[in-house]
């Protein structure tokens, strides 16, 4: 399939598009942002249809320095031979919203036009190659080709800014509110995103680098292991929440400048454990402390449990690292139930296991921490049993997660 960008002539709507070739966001044109996003799909070359070959795409050729450009007058250069992919230039779209829509072509078996669910058109089209001939593509405008096309609506679409948007924070906007992972929970989609969204708008607009975030915010979180330590569990338990809100934000700040990367995601990743780690040995630091807790039968036991909670940590971390490392290119744990679901069907597994990953919320960050401010008022003690509770369930969830692995695939390559 031929990926073709309308950077001038009319739009379907009749909209001059030349008049989108300064539209940014982050500093790139929207052009640009989805010719990155294609190269992140795995394209290799598009077609500009331009007015010359000298717009800039400083940030595609840093990104994907061998995507091939070729920039062609009209539309009537095109070649019969491919489907096509048309898209304008005023259409903004991030990486998930086209690979859904590659994924919709594959399984599609004749062209049409892209809508939105209020029946609008998104500026975008697709043309088999065995239905060109018959529309005379070739000289007829997008307005007419528009009529001849079918609907498509697509379940996540983009957005088609508009003439009267041009220089407003619409398309911005749009991508902010899209900006939410696969795996994002309700919390974090719909608490923390209120605080940190604000926050990651005004980072783009100073331009900072999104792993410079990531240190600050990891700086953050290792820190509340010195409150836990010092018998001040509940702004501990603060301190952790706020690093979970803005923990968001390097994301943010990655996905609308497009600088996602392998190592921001491990960087993170390393980062968000050494908060984890911090607030157990925070706990652990403080229950053995007797200045805070005086020596009896019943604190000596918790004392154990909480180095045997660190030591679960440490367990539980390596094996779920393990497999991250060496079965999936995904350096977000947060991504492992749906991985492991994916090599193994949890509708197969045994109840004991199916009632267990009905949990598997708790142990994520957006709720974990939350949970922790609840914990801390009722006490140290609480906060020991609860967290040996859960990292024991969690690593007996992880052992039999690699069990089963075994019986498909040899894991130990």
């Amino acid at each position: 399939m031929l990926i073709v960008l309308l950077c001038k002539g009319q739009g379907v709507d009749s909209e001059e598009l030349s008049s989108f070739n300064q539209e940014k966001v982050a500093d790139i044109s929207l052009f640009e942002r989805t010719l990155i996003n294609l190269g992140s799909a795995g394209y290799n070359e598009a077609i500009l249809i331009c007015e010359s070959d000298a717009l800039p795409l400083k940030q595609l050729g840093e990104r994907h320095p061998g995507f091939r450009i070729r920039a062609e007058a009209s539309l009537n250069n095109l070649p019969q031979e491919q489907d096509l992919l048309i898209i304008q230039n005023n259409v903004v779209i991030n990486k998930k919203q086209l690979t859904n829509l590659l994924e919709t072509i594959e399984d599609e078996n004749g062209s049409f036009v892209a809508h939105n669910s209020e029946n609008k058109d998104l500026g975008m089209l697709f043309l088999k190659e065995k239905d060109q001939e018959a529309f005379d593509s070739r000289s007829i405008n997008l307005i007419q080709l528009k009529e001849l096309l079918k609907k498509k609506i697509l379940m996540d679409p983009p957005r088609k800014i508009t003439l009267s948007e041009i220089g407003t924070s619409a398309s911005s906007d749009f991508l902010f509110n899209h900006i939410s992972k696969n795996v994002s929970g309700w919390i974090s989609k719909n608490i923390n995103s209120k605080i940190s969204i604000p926050i990651s708008k005004i980072l783009v607009k100073i331009n900072s680098n999104p792993n410079w975030v990531t240190f600050f915010v990891g700086c953050i979180g290792i820190s509340c292991g010195f409150f836990y330590a010092s018998n001040l569990p509940l702004i501990g338990a603060l301190v952790l929440q706020l690093s979970t809100i803005l923990d968001r934000c390097d994301g943010e700040v990655a996905r609308i400048r497009l600088k996602e990367s392998k190592f921001g995601q491990w960087f993170d990743t390393a980062l968000d454990q050494l908060s984890y780690f911090s607030m157990f040995l925070g706990i652990s630091m403080c229950v053995n402390n007797p200045k805070f807790f005086a020596v009896n039968p019943e604190i000596m036991i918790l004392r154990q449990i909480s180095i045997l909670n660190i030591l679960l940590y440490i367990i539980f971390l390596t094996t779920i690292l393990f497999f991250m490392i060496r079965r999936t290119k995904n350096g977000s744990l947060a991504y492992y139930p749906s991985e492991i679901d994916k090599i193994t069907s949890i509708e197969r597994r045994s109840f004991f296991y199916r009632l267990m990953a009905k949990f598997r919320f708790l142990l994520k960050r957006e709720y974990f921490c939350p949970g922790m401010i609840l914990v801390a008022l009722i006490g140290y003690e609480f906060a020991t049993i609860a967290s040996f509770t859960l990292l024991f369930f969690g690593l007996t969830h992880l052992v039999s997660d690699f069990l089963e692995v075994r019986k498909k695939i040899d894991i130990t390559y």
